[in-house]
């Protein structure tokens, strides 16, 4: 960056995208007769960051040329200490929860770090942010807490940006500020940074809830819920993210404010929610959201059924959803899914359906009548521990994650544990099932999955699966041909490549695929539209 300082005030220039080919962006009174800025011909090798030997000769401004960094002229914009470049915090957030990212940093790979981490906290901090970083053609990579398993927020050379350098990272942490709420509209306003427990917690003063319980919901954030098309453990009574938002404040990539106000439904064009919705970070950073909540739950009810095979299960729980019965939860687990889950209650055989009947809205035994009718048709019944069981321990999977790919790495080295969640029409459930299973079985040795997310159209199906090798490098190298295998067997049985984890840098090269040349193309375009020097989050969806 170059500070030009001359009789006509102060002018910052970013080399990067204007340099000496692009002196059209200098004022005149910058060059001299060769075209060089503040500096007379035959002098250009003497270097800029001095001060100018022309001054005062007759005919040239009094002019300071000195090379400044642009993260200062940043900070300068910026609340104190806005703009972090210590190196802890900057390995910090160099990462996300990707699997391979935290094998390579286990492993001690060296990772590209930020080149700082800069944390706002109001809107036209964001704004301020995103207008420099467009004028200077700095990659900006948004992260929330950290909790995506995609690769989507992960730090380092850009390439593909004007600068070509070290990027940034947004970390939106410090925008945490919850309310007010509208009791009478029942919804509340958020700030992005916002973690699912503390607003959970903050919600039930109110007797209130979102509804919204990702398995992550105390490690990540509602702008990484509405980045990644979030959906929640309840999602299949109350719905996903999309369902939930009702209004959003977003930063364009240039810096402008899009300011989309919360109204229950709006036939004024296509719904910019949704296009920003799922887009992870590469069309806007969203800084502020209002989301519809619903009376909280004073207690859950469970049924609870073991069921010979997948099919079986999947067909029985279609039923349910399909009956309406108003369960708001209603998760399917395979064999092997059943045994992890429930082997503390000696569960050691069989698939299990589980459905939960939050407490409060009427006809709640008749609804359980009709749908434990249903479950019983084929099914044995286990009784209610087995949902309760799971309610008590639905999100350990998050601390037993941590545990084997985090430094700790419990199940030892050579070893990667990973999810893929696909969707699909019922009619293709099974297919999806069972290849993507044999798939993921020719790399793996164990393979788990569930029905977790269902609608009367189709479910999604949750996989989890372990990766070994003689070490870490040969575990790297079979997860990638584990995957690669597995998307294809999900495209040609017809199902989509992620239901709500997105897409990441992991499921980047499958975009073309699942969307089509013509989809792909679309989505480009949109992208360029709304960030034609291509610094938001890069690498990202980027088919």
């Amino acid at each position: 960056m170059l500070l030009i300082r001359h009789e006509r005030g102060i002018h910052v220039v970013s080399p990067g995208r204007a340099g000496l080919a692009g002196k059209d962006h200098w004022p005149q009174e910058c060059f001299n007769n060769a075209g060089v800025p503040g500096v007379p011909a035959g002098d250009e090798g003497a270097g800029w960051a001095r001060e100018d030997a022309a001054a005062g000769r007759a005919g040239w401004p009094r002019s300071t040329i000195r090379l400044v960094s642009s993260l200062d002229i940043l900070a300068s914009r910026l609340p104190g200490g806005t703009v972090s470049t210590d190196p802890q915090t900057l390995h910090d957030r160099a990462i996300d929860s990707w699997s391979l990212a935290l094998l390579r940093r286990v492993r001690g790979d060296d990772l590209p770090e930020p080149a700082a981490v800069i944390s706002p906290a109001r809107t036209e901090e964001v704004a301020t942010v995103l207008a420099w970083a467009s004028q200077t053609g700095t990659a900006v990579i948004p992260r929330g807490a950290g909790s995506g398993v995609c690769g989507g927020a992960q730090a380092g050379t850009q390439a593909g940006t004007q600068a070509g350098t070290q990027a940034v990272v947004l970390d939106l942490s410090r925008m945490n500020r919850i309310g007010p709420v509208d009791l009478e509209s029942q919804t509340v306003e958020v700030q992005a940074g916002v973690r699912g427990d503390r607003l959970e917690e903050e919600l039930a003063k109110s007797g209130l809830t979102t509804g919204h319980y990702p398995q992550s919901i105390a490690i990540s954030t509602v702008g990484g819920w509405i980045a990644a098309s979030s959906a929640g453990q309840a999602s299949t009574g109350f719905g996903a993210i999309e369902d939930v938002l009702l209004g959003l404040i977003a930063v364009l990539p240039d810096g402008e404010i899009l300011r989309l106000r919360p109204v229950p439904r709006s036939a004024a064009g296509p719904d910019l929610k949704k296009l920003i919705i799922g887009s992870e970070g590469t069309l806007a950073v969203v800084t502020e959201a209002t989301l519809a909540c619903r009376a909280r739950p004073t207690a859950w009810e469970w049924l609870a059924f073991g069921y010979p095979d997948f099919t079986t299960l999947a067909t029985t729980l279609k039923d349910v959803k399909r009956a309406e019965t108003g369960a708001a939860v209603l998760r399917g687990y395979d064999e092997t899914d059943a045994q992890l889950g429930f082997g503390a209650l000696n569960h050691t055989t069989g698939c299990v359906g589980l459905a939960g009947f939050p407490s409060g809205p009427p006809g709640l035994d008749a609804r359980k009548q009709a749908a434990q009718a249903i479950l019983q048709t084929q099914g044995t019944e286990l009784g209610a521990r087995y949902g309760e069981h799971w309610w008590q321990h639905r999100n350990d999977a998050v601390q037993t994650y941590a545990q084997i790919m985090g430094p700790e790495r419990s199940f030892g080295p050579g070893v990667i544990v990973d999810t893929m969640e696909v969707a699909g029409l019922w009619s293709n459930v099974p297919r999806l099932y069972g290849d993507i299973q044999t798939a993921l079985s020719a790399h793996a040795q164990a393979v788990a999955c569930h029905l977790s997310h269902l609608y009367p159209s189709g479910s999604s199906l949750y996989f989890t699966f372990l990766i070994t090798g003689a070490d870490d490098h040969e575990a790297e190298s079979t997860y990638r041909a584990a995957w690669q295998r597995a998307a294809h067997a999900c495209a040609e049985a017809g199902g989509t490549i992620t239901h709500h984890h997105g897409v990441g840098r992991l499921k980047a090269p499958f975009l073309e695929t699942e969307l089509g040349a013509t989809g792909a193309h679309v989505l480009t375009r949109i992208r360029k539209a709304l960030d034609p020097a291509g610094i938001m989050n890069p690498r990202v969806l980027q088919p």
